[in-house]
């Protein structure tokens, strides 16, 4: 059969969804909806999408669809879901959840109400070296999960969307950025039940980056952190450290930005690093050595990880199953986000509700 498709949100990551959608056999992206007439004729031109629409009210009224995206910015993504699965859709909401894990329980909540599946943009986890890192640990080499240190950092502003308005985006350099990387930890170790948070956050802005702002609107509603850390308890002794940055002085290269992101698991029986992709164990005299397959190839780009994502969420429809990134493991990434978050303003740990 044919999925009927819609995405709601023509920015970089709709326009993104669209493109990879458009190469899938029996997949179609019949309609799409932004407010911004540009971005909606850009997408819908290059791509010839049929039904347009400039509020996605309009667009849901005009289904049935099998799936709807939503590429928007986090203050939108409860209800858009929420009235998604109320038109009887499937639903892949961009990451991350929702602004707070109050409307992250409620869209996993309508989703449960109306049968339908929810999935959530961490496509990080469809790189090559997440998979070859997953699949030693489905091995049983890896062991128990100890500790996981994770990090994404930048040096840049993404100035392409307003994730520097934490009261439309969530949040800064964790919410926009650094919960890629969380969700990698969480996913690796099993999903552990989290206890507690103690982290520190900051804003430097302007004082580091001004100078990039695109215009002094922008400059101006800049609200979020731009360098967080975090440590993260959990029920069964797992323990995690977690840092974002946008402020990050590493040069770039060639003119482009620098991006450093990656993390670094222990397990009892192996430690495994995702970039530059690394898995070593010990023999029992204690030697360090190299477990990686001989095939293996170090790879993280993004666009091939949204395009697998994407794939997956188009076969789990198909066959009826749950997609690898559901809505209820994303609520708990979201509950340790609010969690890290409260613990930064009050100045202590916190519990993670």
């Amino acid at each position: 059969m044919t999925l009927r498709v819609a995405v709601i949100g023509c920015g970089f990551q709709g326009r993104l969804h669209v493109e990879c959608f458009s190469k899938m056999p029996d997949v179609e992206v019949v309609a799409i909806a932004d407010t911004d007439p540009g971005r909606l004729a850009a997408v819908g031109d290059t791509f010839s999408v049929p039904n347009r629409f400039g509020d996605y009210r309009e667009l849901l009224a005009a289904g049935p669809y099998d799936l709807v995206t939503i590429c928007t910015m986090p203050i939108h993504h409860a209800a858009m879901t929420i009235a998604a699965f109320e038109a009887g859709a499937h639903v892949l909401c961009e990451k991350p959840l929702a602004l707070n894990a109050v409307e992250g329980a409620a869209m996993v909540e309508a989703g449960r109400r109306a049968g339908k599946m929810l999935a959530i943009g961490y496509n990080m986890r469809f790189t090559p070296n997440a998979k070859a890192i997953s699949s030693f640990i489905e091995s049983g080499r890896f062991g128990r999960p100890v500790h996981t240190r994770a990090w994404g950092k930048a040096s840049q502003v993404p100035w392409w969307g307003e994730h520097y308005r934490k009261e439309i985006s969530g949040g800064g350099a964790l919410a926009a950025t650094a919960v890629h990387f969380l969700d990698l930890a969480l996913y690796f170790a099993g999903f552990p039940e989290p206890t507690t948070a103690s982290a520190s956050a900051a804003r430097l802005f302007p004082k580091k980056r001004g100078g990039t702002a695109p215009n002094q609107r922008a400059a101006s509603l800049f609200t979020a952190e731009d360098i967080v850390s975090a440590h993260v308890r959990f029920a069964n002794g797992f323990w995690l450290i977690l840092e974002g940055s946008w402020i990050d002085n590493q040069p770039s290269v060639d003119g482009v930005a620098s991006w450093d992101y990656s993390l670094d698991a222990v397990g009892e029986g192996a430690q495994v690093w995702l970039d530059p992709l690394a898995i070593r164990t010990e023999t029992p005299t204690g030697e360090i050595v190299n477990a990686l397959p001989p095939d293996a190839k170090s790879d993280v780009s993004f666009p091939p990880s949204v395009a697998a994502l994407l794939a997956d969420v188009v076969a789990a429809i198909k066959e009826g199953r749950a997609p690898l990134v559901t809505g209820d493991q994303a609520l708990i990434t979201q509950r340790i986000v609010d969690a890290i978050y409260a613990s930064a303003e009050l100045g202590r740990e916190v519990e993670v509700r």
